[in-house]
């Protein structure tokens, strides 16, 4: 470092200084420093050296020390119109002081225009010079094309504001002093300003008259479209999708998305507002038009509806608060829901919130240039409440849209979709919608992140520099996306692993049952029925006997049993209390023995529960003795010294030579054993859910040691609960296997620390984690009071349910084209060029057991790596595949 520091030091000097100029005439005492390896010159040489780098920074040795010093002040001249050579018919003294915005600094330097007849205006000399004038008529500011393009990518990558990257370049100029270098920060605004419009029209290909070749689309469209994304007459034929299957429907089908913003607010504000202030491009990126739009809001119900839905009643509560001082309280988008590209025409401003006018408005806009498409699907949080009206508004402000809302299918994103009421799960999850693929609608909500960071700055400007501004963000969203789509693609290409597992999985489970079984789940009906007032499913477990059970339920089930047989004669009552006392105590005595081997176990509370354990445990001990009379000799000597150590004997304690006399409680203990294994499992449910809460409380919220050290603390206590959870239900287990439960049962799998987790639904689903199925618990359980016939059903429905399930896993990745290369029966499963080789064009199908009435193809693509010559080829892969979620 010492070494380092020293070299730099060395730099503030030069041996150079002082001596003669390599001309020879007179002593060297100027440098550049933004020249590589530059020479220390004289006045003269140093500008002949720098006419074609007018805007180095250049520094004079005083006798100490360098000081900066301007290229203008030692005579340097930019020449125009003559490829910088000085025009043969310019007046004399009629060049002009120019301020000049450079990367490195804002220089002052003379500028001398070309007099010639026919000589170009000004503007367009400077232009031809890549300098950009503030004003059209005698500029006397003008910004490098070099700065515009540093500060456009700046403002674009890093959201910094216009004024940051002034203040920046000011300092550069003058470190010490940077008030006193000129302030061109409202000419860097509004060329800026300029510069993206003009930017935005070249890359869109309006300055080529590119609207000749695409008549469908909207005139001067400045926007980055999805080349992925289905579009009827670019990308496909119209005939093609016409004679598409509804198999084939997750190809052709356009997936939108739409979403609220309320982060990119205007305020209200003492600033002084442009009253003429318009968006240059109004209408023509991504904003709709701001006339037309205040037009049809002047003709809408400002009312909105009541919601159906009771989640999401209470969601969409809206804080005031965080609209205040708000003039503008959003932004309503559309993007496209595979790969999260905004639509043109597809944003408008909101205020108050989402009102339904605005986004009907949104949507019917970019419906406009769809309207040759087949199919559409529509994710939106709130697509349950909103659809419920939307034919009758379309029919009245879009009636010439109505058509287009026969072939739209509406979904719920699927991390929104579960704070709504179950209706709303069955009804519009994406889990459960046909030929979607494995979309999850929830793609827009990742690109907010991105786009706040710009509100600091868009909030404060006038309404139409705040479109155009956010308009050139969404531009530059949209092509960061394009440029990356193709290697996302390739990347891609080898996602078969988890298709190929749950294709076998799926076969798998289809050999345990008949064929006649097989068909009637392949000509089931998917479509949730509205049934006696209630929403019901195919995806929702058919039982007549209710709810899982639990001990409460069995006990009072139990009772009345026990009373019913005393009044015919044939039994006692008393049984199901005393086995449910038992199963009190020794869930006490548990109790007691995990307080006793705590860290730091507190005597009086251990005192205090192994008394009231001995009461408890000296009367059940007394009962046992009297019904049970022929117990007492093989029962062992009950030591209440330490009463969580006593055994209770309960007809689970036996597995084998089991008291005859006890033989009749066996069923009571399962049926009670039974509801403690639900009630368990339930607890751990609900611990798992707290636990995540907590966690993800701590993570957003603790700041600290202190804080964070007592959060941890709490914690570890409810990781505590799972663990105790789980003891309690592993503990009733073993009791039903000694009771005769067999270890293959469904309902009541084996259970280990390692499956103490579940999904946190409040967070962003991770990477994958789709992928990763969820302990088992999570599922549903069997319900009480089942025959054996009854029982039977249950695991029928149960494995029908676990198809259904791996069947939508496996048909969603067949439409998102993760589809694996698989070889169909009978094909060779080895050899190169054979029918199973991966590297055959000729598209194969492997037919797996359905149950929703749709068949489905798994159909091979080439792995061959594709050749990025051109967009189309981006888009023409990317549309098969469907990837770039």
């Amino acid at each position: 470092m010492d070494c380092l520091q020293q070299a730099i030091l060395s730099l503030e000097a030069s041996t150079s200084t002082g001596e003669p100029c390599q001309c020879g005439n007179v002593d060297a005492i100027y440098r550049c420093i933004d020249c590589f390896h530059s020479l220390v010159l004289c006045s003269t040489c140093i500008v002949t050296a720098h006419t074609f780098n007018p805007f180095h920074r250049l520094e004079k040795w005083c006798g100490s020390h360098f000081s900066r010093i301007s290229l203008g002040s030692l005579g340097g001249v930019i020449n125009l119109g003559h490829g910088g050579q000085r025009c043969p018919n310019i007046l004399p003294l009629s060049g002009r002081h120019l301020t000049a915005v450079h990367t490195n600094g804002i220089h002052v330097i003379l500028a001398t225009f070309c007099g010639c007849l026919g000589a170009q205006p000004d503007l367009l000399q400077l232009a031809s010079a890549r300098l950009f004038p503030a004003t059209v008529h005698r500029p006397d500011t003008v910004l490098t094309f070099a700065f515009l393009e540093d500060l456009h990518i700046h403002v674009l990558t890093s959201k910094k504001s216009v004024f940051d990257h002034h203040s920046a370049v000011q300092r550069l100029t003058n470190a010490v002093s940077p008030q006193s270098v000129p302030n061109r920060y409202p000419e860097c605004n509004r060329v800026l300003r300029l510069w993206q419009i003009l930017s935005s029209t070249r890359r869109a290909g309006q300055a080529h008259g590119i609207d000749s070749q695409f008549p469908s689309r909207i005139p001067q469209s400045l926007a980055v479209r999805c080349f992925a994304c289905p579009d009827v007459g670019f990308n496909v034929e119209k005939e093609v999708v016409d004679a598409a299957s509804e198999a084939e429907s997750h190809k052709y089908s356009l997936f939108l998305s739409l979403d609220g913003n309320f982060r990119l607010q205007r305020t209200h504000t003492n600033k002084r507002r442009d009253a003429d202030d318009v968006a240059l491009i109004d209408g023509h990126s991504y904003f709709v038009n701001d006339s037309d739009y205040a037009k049809y809001l002047k003709g809408v119900d400002p009312s909105s509806e009541n919601s159906t839905c009771a989640q999401l009643r209470a969601v969409r509560t809206q804080n005031n608060l965080k609209f205040k001082n708000a003039a503008i309280t959003g932004v309503i988008c559309v993007q496209c829901a595979r790969h999260g590209y905004y639509m043109p025409r597809g944003t408008a401003d909101l205020e108050k919130g989402e009102a339904y006018a605005r986004t009907d408005y949104v949507l019917m806009r970019v419906l406009d240039e769809h309207d040759t498409q087949r199919w559409i699907v529509v994710s939106y949080d709130i697509w349950c409440q909103f659809h419920i009206n939307l034919p009758n508004r379309v029919t009245k402000h879009f009636p010439n849209q109505l058509p287009i809302l026969d072939r739209v299918r509406g979904a719920v994103p699927k991390m929104h979709v579960k704070g709504h009421m179950e209706e709303c799960q069955l009804r519009w999850s994406f889990n459960y919608l046909p030929n979607s693929g494995e979309t999850c609608g929830e793609k827009i909500e990742t690109s907010w992140a991105e786009q706040n960071q710009s509100a600091g700055s868009t909030k404060q400007q006038n309404p139409g520099h705040r479109h155009d501004t956010l308009d050139d963000i969404f531009g530059f969203w949209n092509w960061n996306k394009l440029i990356t789509l193709g290697m996302l693609i390739f990347s891609r290409r080898n996602t078969s692993n988890n298709f190929t597992s749950n294709i076998y999985l799926q076969a798998s489970l289809s050999k345990t049952h008949t064929a006649g079984t097989i068909q009637a789940w392949r000509t089931e009906d998917i479509t949730p029925k509205y049934v006696n007032g209630v929403w019901t499913s195919v995806y929702v477990a058919r039982s007549k006997k209710g709810r899982p059970p639990s001990q409460l339920k069995a006990y009072q089930e139990l009772v009345n049993q026990e009373r019913i047989t005393a009044l015919a004669g044939l039994g006692q009552v008393g049984d199901a209390e005393f086995l449910s006392q038992g199963l009190r105590i020794e869930a006490e005595q548990c109790r007691i023995q995990a307080l006793s081997a705590s860290d730091d176990p507190s005597e009086s509370s251990l005192l205090s529960a192994r008394l009231a354990l001995q009461n408890s445990l000296r009367k059940w001990l007394t009962t046992q003795g009297k019904q049970f009379p022929s117990l007492r000799d093989s029962l062992p000597n009950a030591d209440l010294t330490l009463p969580e150590n006593v055994p209770l004997c309960l007809p689970s304690h036996w597995t084998v030579n089991r008291p005859h006399e006890l033989k009749h409680l066996v069923q009571v203990e399962h049926a009670l054993r039974d509801g403690q294994c639900h009630d368990a499992l339930d607890s751990l449910r609900t611990a798992i859910k707290t636990f995540n809460a907590n966690y993800r409380d701590k993570q957003s919220s603790v700041r600290g040691q202190h804080p964070n050290t007592r959060a941890q603390a709490f914690l570890n206590t409810l990781d505590k609960d799972k663990v105790s959870a789980l003891e309690k239900y592993n503990r009733a287990r073993q009791a039903l296997l000694n009771l005769g439960l067999s270890p293959d049962d469904r309902s009541l799998q084996p259970l280990d620390k390692t499956q103490l987790w579940g999904r946190d639904m409040g967070m962003p689903a991770e990477l994958g984690a789709s992928k990763k199925p969820e302990p088992w618990f999570w599922v549903v359980g069997r319900p009480s009071g089942m025959s054996p016939q009854e029982e039977k059903d249950w695991n029928y429905e149960g494995t029908h349910l676990i198809s259904l399930d791996y069947h939508v896993e496996v048909n969603n990745m067949v439409c998102s084209g993760q589809g694996p290369v698989v070889p169909s029966p009978g094909s060779r499963q080895s050899g190169e060029g054979g029918e199973g080789d991966p590297r055959r064009r000729n598209p194969q199908s492997l037919h797996v057991i359905r149950t929703n009435g749709v068949h489905m193809a798994v159909t091979q693509w080439c792995s061959q790596p594709p050749t990025w010559s051109c967009c189309i080829c981006i888009q023409a892969i990317s549309y098969v595949c469907g990837v770039g979620r």
